[in-house]
């Protein structure tokens, strides 16, 4: 018996404890802090809508617990006549006039958000563009003006704009294109009364991709920071694809005299000798595989070929006989921002068929 009276004393204290436990759960402090409202197209609280049309807005509860139970809200109009709303925020507009949304908390009605609509009779028929294909450089801006075609009394005739790839281009609320990085991106202008009119135009930000030309010969003389010679070595190595039975020829401390060496001596030399300069001269037919990545050599002080001087190499930019370009690499070629092709050093490599500089 005593056993038994034990057993019911447990489960008593067992069942009061979980009891305990979720009430105190279900009665956790919920805190509303903010409830804001706006239209999903145009994040206004203003919004101006053909008789007719739609919109959605956009809700945002802040509170805590950050629970999805404790953002549920309900939506109410002020004129059903004139504009309606449904549960999940979409309004409808009915008949001419203004009528105001009222978003409430579930949790606390205490927290508000107000949003007003308009209904107007006038309607957007058409967007279009001044200009539907922009070709432009990295940094430079274009300006894209619209022209928005109407019909009826008092239209909204206010548009949103968008891109397709901010890091390719951006634009601006009045369609200024700011053009980012080489690539494609599509402008597109909406109209904001409900009627979903768009015009979109195709913005080609240029690049000019440097490839390995079909030279059959050319020379690359190589300047190396003598603060770190030997990793500047290997990095060289590297990107003209050399072997270590391959010759490359040596100029230290300024010397008129070469001295042609291996690869592998040359490693060795860099490793055992101080110099106040080096200079490695590289010729094509030694390195069937350089390219114009081998530009890419950040700690590199200076490389020219055919005459042709880069300098002030780092990971993103350089300078083509003082002219800053900047440039991403990709694979065996490098992608120089805007159009190259016309550059009096880039031009002299390519007319020597060193390179290839293909418009992108």
């Amino acid at each position: 018996m005593k056993k038994m009276v034990k057993s019911a004393a447990v489960a008593l204290a067992l069942a009061l404890s979980l009891s305990f436990g979720a009430g105190a759960t279900a009665n956790a402090k919920v805190n509303v802090k903010k409830v804001t409202s706006v239209n999903k197209l145009t994040n206004s609280k203003k919004i101006t809508l053909t008789k007719g049309k739609k919109a959605t807005l956009k809700t945002t509860v802040t509170v805590t617990p950050n629970k999805a139970a404790n953002k549920k809200v309900t939506y109410k109009t002020s004129k059903k006549s004139v504009a309606t709303v449904t549960k999940k925020g979409v309004i409808k507009a009915k008949k001419v006039g203004t009528a105001k949304i009222t978003v409430t908390s579930k949790k606390n009605k205490k927290k508000k958000a107000t949003v007003t609509v308009k209904v107007v009779a006038g309607k957007v028929t058409k967007v279009t563009f001044d200009k539907n294909d922009v070709k432009i450089n990295p940094g430079a801006t274009e300006k894209i003006t619209a022209k928005v075609k109407v019909k009826g009394k008092k239209p909204n005739k206010k548009l949103v704009w968008s891109t397709s790839d901010a890091k390719v281009a951006t634009v601006s609320a009045n369609g200024t294109v700011t053009a980012v990085a080489p690539g494609t991106a599509t402008i597109t202008a909406k109209s904001t009364d409900g009627t979903n009119k768009t015009a979109k135009a195709t913005v080609k930000v240029l690049g000019t991709t440097v490839a390995l030309g079909a030279a059959d010969k050319f020379v690359a003389d190589v300047e190396l920071d003598t603060t770190k010679a030997s990793a500047d070595f290997e990095a060289l190595v590297k990107a003209a694809g050399l072997k270590d039975t391959d010759s490359v020829v040596l100029t230290i401390n300024n010397r008129t005299a070469e001295t042609t060496k291996t690869v592998a001596q040359a490693r060795e030399y860099l490793k055992t000798n101080k110099a106040t300069s080096v200079k490695v001269t590289v010729k094509a037919d030694q390195a069937k595989k350089f390219t114009p990545a081998a530009l890419a050599l950040t700690s590199v002080k200076k490389v020219t070929i055919n005459g042709v001087a880069f300098t002030e190499i780092t990971a993103t930019s350089f300078k083509v006989d003082g002219v800053q370009l900047t440039y991403t690499v990709n694979g065996a070629n490098v992608v120089v921002n805007g159009d190259v092709t016309a550059n009096a050093s880039i031009k002299k490599l390519v007319d020597a068929k060193v390179i290839t500089a293909t418009l992108n």
